[in-house]
């Protein structure tokens, strides 16, 4: 039986031929595609291309090591991106250096985040290190996150997703407000699964408006009877 590498190594061996940066952005891509349960298949499609078979099929191998990694003996939520973001790609770059996760879970455990639907949010977010800390105090809670690298956005947004944490991730700059993209993790209307689901600004819970027009949106959003899996709050 064929024994996995690391998902580093997985990665770097791909990047030798395609190029370390666009064979990691492309994998999130892959990943938030196949969470998304069939509704990005042709984006999937469009990015798998570019590869030869047995690099595609690498790409799949990669997927399973890190799923195995993120696993951590059972306990999960461990962030599976974020010190190989920073050692191979950021170099701390434009200050990318994420909070460490001890100072993480100090942080949450200073907040305490207990309640069932309780709101976490980073408007920083990074590879979601503050967001799995909350959530091993309350995997309840509503989880949100933000940033302005499109990189580290895909990176929380998958973090979240294959945890099974439900909120909202967006790729935006939240110092001006400005939008770029945003996905929301919720219950499949179907299946019941945690899945991906992409969002307009004009859905984004995180990008801020008027009081008023918040309420509009969430008035917008409630849901029909019986029916109560929508993420509904306002800031």
């Amino acid at each position: 039986m064929k024994q996995l590498k690391s998902f580093s190594q997985y990665i770097q061996q791909i990047g030798y031929k395609y190029g370390l940066h666009p064979v990691f952005e492309d994998f999130l891509e892959i990943v938030v595609c196949a969470l998304s349960l069939g509704e990005k298949e042709d984006r999937y499609l469009e990015i798998v291309r570019k590869y030869e078979k047995p690099d595609a099929y690498l790409l799949a191998e990669a997927f399973g090591a890190l799923v195995i990694e993120m696993d951590n003996s059972g306990e999960g939520l461990k962030d599976g991106f974020g010190d190989f973001y920073m050692e191979y790609l950021s170099h701390g770059h434009n200050g990318q250096f994420f909070t460490p996760e001890p100072v993480c879970e100090l942080m949450v455990q200073m907040l305490n985040p207990t309640e069932i639907g309780e709101r976490v949010a980073d408007c920083c977010c990074g590879s979601g290190r503050m967001l799995l800390a909350a959530a091993k105090i309350s995997r309840g809670s509503l989880f949100f996150g933000a940033d302005i690298d499109r990189t580290c956005a895909m990176m929380c947004l998958v973090n979240l997703c294959l945890n099974g944490l439900l909120g909202e991730v967006c790729w935006m700059d939240t110092l001006t407000n400005r939008f770029y993209a945003g996905w929301r993790i919720e219950l499949h209307p179907e299946h019941g699964v945690p899945y991906i689901r992409e969002v307009t600004e004009a859905e984004s819970y995180m990008v801020l408006r008027l009081p008023e027009k918040k309420q509009e949106i969430v008035a917008k959003q409630v849901p029909e009877a019986g029916v109560s899996r929508q993420l509904l709050f306002e800031f």
